[in-house]
């Protein structure tokens, strides 16, 4: 388990360095309006948070992303949210998508849309080619797959960057 949470902490964090470490005066000055959305965090879920049938404890998640004003975007998400199955086992599910589509919203958050794959690390093989929705704040992420909205995933590690 500690293998996983390694893997996906430092997946969010490759992600979010080659956000980061892409020139963005060379970006803005061929493409005006750019948004680049970074974001590499974990988080604890309230009481009573669950996934299809899932309770959930908390989960980590990366962001990397580039949009223009025009809403076209290139980016990753990775999302994993750790919890308890029905019958008491730990349980990992996992959504991942590309962010093709991006709106940088007058509060200062940002809607990403995309495709996206749902593992529920259940053992059933993964389903993708899924709409994905993802509201990120400065507060943490809320994605929504395959139409199922997951409950936000509050920040209280690391650190999330729309600018």
């Amino acid at each position: 388990m500690i293998k996983r949470i390694i893997s996906t902490i430092l997946a969010a964090a490759v992600i979010a360095s080659v956000a980061v470490g892409s020139s963005r005066e060379r970006a803005a000055a061929t493409i005006g309006g750019t948004t680049v959305a970074t974001a590499a965090g974990a988080g604890v879920f309230p009481a009573g948070a669950s996934f299809n049938g899932i309770e959930l404890a908390g989960g980590t998640f990366g962001v990397g992303t580039n949009s223009t004003s025009t809403g076209t975007a290139n980016g990753d998400l990775e999302l994993q949210l750790n919890g308890n199955s029905i019958i008491g086992l730990s349980q990992w599910i996992t959504v991942s998508g590309w962010i093709t589509q991006a709106t940088l919203n007058a509060d200062g958050t940002i809607t990403m849309n995309g495709t996206g794959t749902l593992d529920m690390g259940d053992g059933t093989a993964p389903t993708g080619g899924l709409a994905l929705v993802a509201n990120l704040s400065v507060s943490g992420i809320q994605v929504t797959i395959g139409g199922t909205a997951l409950p936000m995933l509050p920040r209280s590690d690391g650190y999330i960057s729309i600018e």
